[in-house]
């Protein structure tokens, strides 16, 4: 049976998260190119360095954080995680604010219809 993730723990996941946005915010700005390949490579790294986490926790938690940054309602990431897309969620953390304001109003657009 697995354990709930200490108060430490989540902090760090935390962390990892925001050192993860940091990474592709930095590449947007940069305007050079963070191959996907590389950005999966970086990230599983961050995931493998936790003892509670996994990937996909880190990716939502990032995305999560994303969309609080930019002012986005806190179920933004749960919905754009389960979105039907071409883009992974991972990928998502390379889109330009623009762009993820766009794919979060896709997504909110498509659950009216639901």
């Amino acid at each position: 049976m697995a354990t709930k993730p200490t108060r430490l723990q989540q902090q760090a996941c935390e962390k990892r998260a925001r050192a993860l946005l940091l990474i592709t915010e930095a590449a947007r700005l940069d305007g050079g190119e963070l191959a996907k390949d590389d950005l999966r490579m970086i990230t599983d790294r961050l995931a493998r360095a936790s003892s509670a986490f996994t990937l996909d926790d880190l990716v939502t938690r990032a995305i999560e954080q994303r969309g609080r940054d930019l002012g986005l309602p806190a179920s933004t990431a749960e919905f754009l995680t389960l979105l039907d897309s071409s883009i992974t969620p991972l990928e998502m953390l390379l889109l330009t604010d623009d762009a993820f304001k766009a794919l979060a109003a896709k997504m909110e657009e498509e659950l009216d219809g639901v």
